[in-house]
């Protein structure tokens, strides 16, 4: 074996060991993570009312925060207070955030949900308190799976799923259902 060939062989070797040795490397680079989503827009200490198609009011919501999804253009609300419209009265309704669907058609409140309905002929007002509820404007109806705890002046009534006609101020409890009926504050 001369010189030049040994030469020439281990150049070649060296070559192929640290091209496979970068290809190595590569190999294991976690790739950069993908940008963030940017929002459309944020909006900051807002009142903000929402029409239907028909243009009438849909809801109105009160936050500190809103940020709207680029892609799905839905909206994701912090701390909102909401206004549902209705023949007989507005309904109030609360959560820690809510997420509002493109074209306004559901909301769904999540956390510390509480929901609060016009006051009766008698002046009391029903007051639903759940984990998570979706609310259909357009419809008039709000439901969830969730348990409910329902309150109306000294009665009490819990259970799990709920399903309520905003416009009718009807409620049904689907399941596991309790509760103390007080037609007057001495009965209870």
């Amino acid at each position: 074996m001369n010189r030049n060939f040994l030469n020439t062989l281990l150049l070649l070797t060296a070559i192929g060991l640290g091209s496979y040795a970068v290809w190595q490397w590569q190999r294991s680079q976690v790739p950069p993570p993908e940008p963030a989503q940017r929002s459309d827009y944020v909006l900051r200490d807002f009142e903000l009312t929402a029409l239907d198609d028909a243009g009438a009011e849909a809801f109105t919501v009160v936050s500190p925060y809103l940020e709207r999804d680029p892609n799905g253009k839905s909206l994701d609300i912090r701390l909102p207070r909401f206004t549902f419209p209705g023949e007989t009265g507005a309904w109030q309704a609360r959560s820690d955030t809510a997420w509002v669907s493109p074209k306004a058609e559901e909301v769904q409140l999540r956390g510390g949900v509480s929901l609060v309905g016009p006051a009766s002929e008698s002046g009391l007002r029903t007051r639903f308190n759940t984990g998570t509820l979706a609310v259909f404007p357009g419809d008039q109806r709000a439901s969830t799976d969730d348990r409910v705890n329902i309150t109306q002046g000294e009665s009490f009534f819990a259970g799990t799923g709920l399903r309520v006609d905003l416009a009718a101020k009807r409620f049904q409890l689907l399941n596991d259902t309790k509760g103390t009926l007080c037609a007057t504050p001495a009965s209870c």
